[in-house]
């Protein structure tokens, strides 16, 4: 609401002192016709998107926004946002699960206010009007007004994910990597858009086609990503792992290399589901797949099994340095607290069973069931244990 009444207020000021001329006018029609053809054209292709975003969402309408906020008054560039925003809604967005009206109502805010600050920005540095000067002073204030607007954008989306869901993690936050650089690359585009806009509109055209290319090249990411990834814990899947393992098998053959495997199961877990309940459980395995990547390697192979078990390969790690790795392991999610609703917290430990090529075995399976012996001798010895195959 903060957002809304604060662009509201930005909105009436700049009605009021707006000097409108018959090219503005005609740029804004431009930007708008542009974007909704845009987004006419990746209708299927954002629908979808849409459907498997889990954070931050980009919509690369930033394209013609960001373009907006360098070339026109602030009473057009609110116009731009609105009629975007709202045939994105109504075409787009309207009738999919978790998205709300009154979120897209933030969004085009929160772009409004961005949009702003970037054209204060803009101002500033010199960047605008834009002329035919693209020395090095212009391209860094070009930088510093990008920057702007993804950082605003960015600051006011994490802010209320974090009042509203109370999420601590800075992926959660501010999406993954990947997504902050397509939205980086949209806005970069929106600075395109308008130095053409400006020197040769004209060519402003050509930028729909390969905007949609981006936008479809984005879905394939994503739809890779729900292919490889467990929707729990967002580790790999067993599939997509064993693909990957035998692959770094293979190489280690190749090399004369070492690797090792964890196989992990976490302790009493069908104990945590019946007296504490299934949702509980799965913030369990959330959080210990969490843990479990926050102490490996960024090059290791993390996987869940199915069920509460989870096995990681540590290409380049000998048998002697695999059991300091698992208790690392151990010990990191040991530490783990997930809440209940009787706010009591169950205890999460693990037992480890490890396994090392090529002592344990020279192919993925015989590795997998040396680790899965060691791992029932753990259990045996009482669990919250480590034994080395």
């Amino acid at each position: 609401m903060t957002v809304v009444l604060a662009a509201t207020t930005v909105t009436v000021a700049d009605a009021v002192s707006a000097r409108v001329t018959f090219q503005d006018i005609r740029s804004c029609l431009v930007l708008v016709g542009l974007g909704i053809c845009a987004a006419e054209m990746a209708r299927q292709v954002e629908r979808r998107r849409r459907r498997f975003a889990d954070t931050p969402h980009v919509n690369f309408s930033s394209v013609w926004t960001f373009a907006a906020s360098l070339v026109l008054p602030g009473v057009l560039t609110v116009a731009v946002v609105v009629a975007l925003y709202l045939h994105l809604w109504l075409r787009s967005w309207r009738g999919i699960p978790g998205v709300h009206l009154h979120r897209t109502l933030f969004s085009a805010c929160n772009v409004i206010l961005s949009c702003q600050m970037a054209a204060w920005c803009a101002r500033s540095v010199s960047v605008v009007p834009i002329g035919h000067d693209l020395g090095a002073m212009s391209l860094l204030g070009a930088a510093a007004v990008v920057g702007t607007f993804f950082t605003v954008n960015s600051a006011l989306v994490g802010a209320v994910i974090g009042l509203s869901l109370g999420a601590s993690s800075r992926r959660r936050l501010t999406g993954p990597a990947n997504e902050n650089l397509l939205e980086l690359a949209t806005v970069c585009m929106g600075l395109v858009t308008a130095v053409l806009l400006t020197l040769t509109p004209w060519l402003v055209f050509f930028l729909v086609f390969p905007l949609y290319a981006l936008h479809r090249s984005a879905l394939v990411r994503q739809f890779e990503h729900a292919a490889t990834r467990d929707s729990k814990t967002g580790l790999l899947n067993i599939a997509s792992w064993r693909a990957l393992a035998d692959s770094e098998l293979r190489r280690a053959a190749k090399t004369n290399g070492c690797l090792s495997i964890l196989l992990i199961d976490v302790d009493h877990f069908a104990l945590v589901n019946v007296v504490h309940g299934e949702d509980v459980g799965d913030r369990v395995l959330k959080a210990a797949g969490a843990a479990l990547s926050s102490v490996v390697r960024n090059t290791d192979l993390c996987g869940r099994l199915g069920g509460d078990e989870f096995v990681v390969m540590l290409p380049g790690s000998s048998a002697d340095e695999v059991l300091a790795i698992a208790h690392r392991v151990r010990d990191c999610i040991a530490a783990v607290e997930v809440a209940s609703a009787s706010g009591d917290s169950p205890r999460i430990t693990v037992s480890i069973g490890t396994a090392a090529y090529p002592a344990a075995g020279t192919d993925l399976d015989d590795l997998l069931r040396a680790a899965d012996n060691a791992l029932f001798a753990a259990k045996d010895r009482g669990r919250n244990q480590v034994v080395v195959s």
